[in-house]
């Protein structure tokens, strides 16, 4: 086959590929609109007035927050009476653009509560799961095609291949053996040794497994007061899974990804300079760089946006150099990926907007050209298609994208317009002169005592600064200093993150000067006096890091922000939740951030109060609903952000709302000046369980936690003790009289409340065949079981919605076999329960569903008839839940009720009595609910 069939093929197959990637980018783009026409928005939309609710408001979040919470609620949002209501379920944003504005000017909150009468959780429809799925497949398509319809023909294709073999790429292959060795030397001593994690990874971490596990595919999520991308965390997710769910693994991601940033950095140097001396000096530069170095195994997902950066703008040189479609694809692949990727990506896509009519001006005469316009056509559709996630994300949710550096901006103009100090401009001016001057600046957290730009390099950043622009190299001039500008803008804080971008060109910009050296050769002596002041220069900026760089490689403890401590305490206390009462010494785990697998669920929930409960232990905890068990501290580290009133009232706090299962309850604080006072409060209840004490030593330092165990049985007596310890620490001691020896047993004595054997409006009885006693205490959400005589045996059930759990149970009921039978009008349902209360089945009634059911009866045959109230009729099921009959309605007819309250069956005639008050009767039906006769009940 000659060459211009193999180009009459290829071109047929180009064009094929090509019409593949637009078609598979439509799908995508379809699909993303399925996806965000449902999945943030609320379901259904806001309705003007509120449904009716169950029990009180919950307050949730502030404006802008999130409000989290479980299965489907009735939000309101608002301030001063004034809301906006809508369903949701497992959470919302607390956002104008998701409620409407109720009331302008006011700061305003979500509360949430639980709706009266069916909820069922809203179900995808057809076309909207299949757009979940359309929305990341037509993409990744979309660029593969693209991708496979530019490749060169097969001949230059292995010509290109075969070009790899040389010195070249022996050169590059050494270098990064370099970058391997001295970035794993001294690992096991080091701070990033495995044993340590940034919190703010951490947080990272976390999202994952809150936000990206388990979910369609997103570009990003709202998160707290910021949007962030989701890429980094797809890449994250695949390494975990490939390596383990461990911190070892996840720092081999973040190494890869700065290696890989490492290396196109040095091919970058080497395609403007064509020097191997100047890419040796790049790659010493950046190697002992300490803010890359540090870097390297920081991560989340800023460094992923360098990465891109630096691969785009090469493949964006290379591409025109040599002419080449495929690297141009790659180049705006890598710019759209950069985009979507991390807030500074928008910085890369505003220099491409900057740096392209520079170039159009100073080089007006290649606009002529139509090679350039179908280069740029290249560019600009391989951006597009990159970016299409993460574009049809801002397109749906823009108030959401734009509120973090919205906040930030906002704050920036009113300084210039004059804002009066603290906050003028004079303080964003010293910020940034911090940032990059202060030999100690707390805001550069991992390196708060070493410059981001040692100073000697000044003396190569300056002339590269001129040199590049006089090359007219606009976007590396861009690059270096938009970063900088982020900075300034911000006022400071969080300087690393702001500055990640702009590493690589920085160091661009000082090779600018030796590869002006080497052009120096008519001017021998100029040039090796020059060289030799440059290479004195690189070595006093070399010198001072490398030594910085071998000090942080001799205590794992160097870096505080890589925080071993907290990481150790996190893994011992996660083995303690699991089951192990006495762990051994922490250490790295395959699948540490997982629940841990191989050991038997835990026989009691805990509640821990640790010291420095920042973001690590909650995504240890995660799994175990570390939330919850975190709450006993609100959540915090207290050592750093509560004082000892408010861990008090947080322990209190929690106790008080803990709600009891069948499990004991086990309470760890961490011993510490702040919590001496409160254990000691908390030890006069100390009889009504036992008392422990764990600890471990890691990098010297002993942790020592205090527990106290309280037995199931004691738990509800425990709470209301707790509740009555004084309101502040400081108070006096109370006196608790000695647990007697049948402490849960009442004799029917009742009285109101939530001990054993007290109520709360009790509704309904039933008797066993053992001739035991059921009664449901329906506003405490149980059922509670008597002896014969009246002592106290146990509790059935714990105030909620789940399975096993009762909401207002009514009425209860109990078949031969000793299966119990509960009616839930708070939850509109009945459910069957084993003799022991275990969870068999829920029944929803009819198609209308339950609303109000009240009472239970069982027939001979086992057969059971529940007074649904609210639809005023009767429904009889068999033992297995299966709809037999149903009948009534609303009326005074035969047949017909008025709020139904009751129900009995005649074992020996099968039939029905139903109590119809409200037309002051009983009427009478057979077992398939005819009417027989009515009872009028006299005045």
């Amino acid at each position: 086959m000659d060459s211009s069939q193999w180009k009459s093929k290829l071109s047929i197959l180009r064009i094929l590929l090509f019409s593949l990637s637009v078609v598979s980018l439509l799908i995508g783009a379809g699909g993303a609109t399925a996806h965000y026409l449902r999945w943030p928005k609320p379901t259904p939309p806001p309705p003007p007035a509120p449904l009716p609710i169950s029990g009180e408001w919950t307050p949730c979040a502030s404006e802008m927050q999130q409000c989290n919470f479980s299965g489907t609620k009735q939000v309101r949002f608002g301030a001063n009476g004034i809301y906006n209501y809508g369903t949701f379920t497992g959470g919302v944003l607390c956002a104008n653009s998701i409620f409407d504005d109720p009331i302008n000017g006011m700061v305003k909150h979500c509360d949430y509560a639980d709706i009266i009468g069916p909820t069922p959780t809203p179900t995808p429809k057809l076309i909207q799961t299949l757009g979940n799925r359309a929305h990341p497949i037509g993409w990744l398509l979309g660029m593969l095609f693209l991708l496979l319809a530019l490749l060169p023909q097969p001949r230059e294709l292995a010509a290109s291949l075969k070009s790899l073999i040389g010195l070249k790429t022996a050169f590059f292959l050494f270098w990064i053996l370099f970058f391997v060795v001295s970035h794993l030397w001294n690992f096991r001593a080091a701070a990033w040794n495995g044993d340590g994690l940034f919190d703010e990874s951490a947080n990272d971490l976390g999202y994952l497994k809150t936000n990206i596990i388990g979910h369609p595919y997103q570009a990003a999520w709202y998160h707290g007061i910021i949007t962030r991308e989701t890429l980094f965390h797809y890449y994250v997710w695949g390494f975990l899974k490939l390596f383990g769910f461990n911190i070892l693994s996840y720092e081999a991601a973040l190494f890869c990804i700065w290696l890989a940033t490492f290396v196109f950095t040095l091919l970058l140097a080497d395609l403007f300079f064509r020097s191997y001396v100047v890419t040796s000096v790049t790659a010493l530069v950046f190697n002992f760089l300490p803010f890359a170095f540090i870097y390297t195994f920081v991560g989340y997902r800023y460094p992923i946006t360098t990465l891109f950066c630096v691969a785009s703008v090469y493949f964006l040189h290379l591409g025109f150099r040599r002419a080449s479609y495929l690297a141009l694809s790659l180049g705006g692949i890598s710019a759209g990926l950069c985009l979507a990727s991390s807030i500074p990506g928008k910085q890369y896509v505003l220099a491409l907007m900057i740096a392209a009519p520079l170039y159009a001006v100073f080089y007006w005469n290649s606009l002529k050209r139509t090679s350039l316009w179908s280069s740029l056509a290249v560019i600009v559709y391989s951006f597009l298609a990159a970016a299409t996630p993460i574009l049809f994300y801002i397109i749906f949710n823009w108030a959401l994208y734009r509120y973090y550096e919205g906040t930030y901006l906002h704050q920036f103009f009113s300084a210039v317009r004059g804002t009066p100090a603290p906050n003028n401009l004079q303080y964003y001016l010293t910020g940034l002169w911090k940032s990059f001057f202060a030999v100690q600046y707390g805001p550069r957290l991992l390196f708060p005592d070493f410059l981001p730009i040692p100073l000697p390099y000044y003396w190569l950043l300056l002339p590269g600064f001129a040199l590049a622009l006089w090359q007219k190299r606009f976007e590396v001039v861009l690059l270096a200093t938009l970063p900088v500008v982020g900075v300034f803008v911000s006022g400071g804080p969080a300087v690393e993150q702001r500055l990640l971008l702009a590493i690589p060109f920085w160091i661009i910009l000082m090779t600018f000067p030796f590869a002006g050296l080497l052009k120096l050769r008519p001017w021998p002596g100029v040039q090796i006096v020059l060289c030799i002041v440059s290479a004195l220069v690189l070595l006093d900026g070399l010198g001072p890091s490398i030594r910085y760089l071998y000090a942080k490689t001799k205590s794992p403890f160097s870096i505080g922000y890589f925080a071993q401590q907290e990481v150790a305490v996190s893994r011992f206390l996660t083995h303690v939740v699991a089951g192990q009462e006495h762990p051994g010494p922490p250490h790295l785990e395959h699948d540490e951030f997982n629940r841990i697998e191989g050991i038997a669920a835990p026989s009691y929930d805990c509640f821990i109060c640790e010291g420095d409960a920042f973001s690590i232990i909650h995504l240890f905890l995660h799994d175990y609903d570390g939330d919850k068990i975190l709450s006993f501290c609100a959540g915090l580290p207290f050592s750093a952000v509560m004082t000892e009133q408010e861990v008090w009232n947080a322990n209190k706090n929690a106790v008080a709302a803990y709600a009891p299962t069948s499990k004991d309850l086990k309470l760890i604080w961490e011993r510490d000046v702040k919590t001496e006072r409160i254990i000691s409060m908390f030890q006069s209840l100390r009889d009504l369980g036992t008392e422990d004490s764990i600890s471990f030593s890691f990098g010297g330092r002993l942790r020592t936690f205090y527990v106290l165990n309280i037995p199931n049985r004691h738990i509800r007596q425990f709470q209301k003790h707790a509740r009555a310890l004084p309101a502040t620490p400081e108070g006096p001691h109370p006196e608790f009289g000695p647990l007697p020896e049948s402490a849960a047993t009442t004799m029917f004595e009742g009285g109101k409340g939530t001990e054993n054997g007290e109520f709360d409006s009790p509704t309904g009885i039933a008797v066993d065949a053992s001739g035991n006693i059921l009664v449901a205490d329906t506003n405490n959400g149980r059922i509670e079981k008597f002896s014969p005589t009246g002592t106290f045996l146990s509790i059935i059930g714990t105030k909620g919605s789940g399975h096993g759990q009762l909401g207002e149970p009514n009425g209860i009921a109990i078949d031969r076999a000793g299966n119990i039978y509960v009616a839930e009008a708070g939850n509109q349902r009945v459910q069957k329960l084993s003799p022991d209360g275990s969870f068999i089945a829920e029944w929803k009634g009819t198609q209308l569903g339950f609303y109000g059911p009240r009472r239970i009866a069982i027939g001979p045959d086992d057969s059971v008839y529940v007074v649904d109230q609210g639809h005023n009729q009767i429904v009889k099921f068999s033992s297995e839940g299966q709809v037999l009959a149903a009948w009534g309605g609303k009326g005074n007819g035969d047949g017909q009720f008025n709020d139904p309250t009751s129900v009995a069956v005649d074992p020996a005639t099968n039939n029905v009595y139903v109590a119809d008050p409200l037309n002051k009767r009983v009427q009478v039906f057979n077992e398939n609910g005819n009417f027989l006769s009515k009872w009028p009940v006299p005045e």
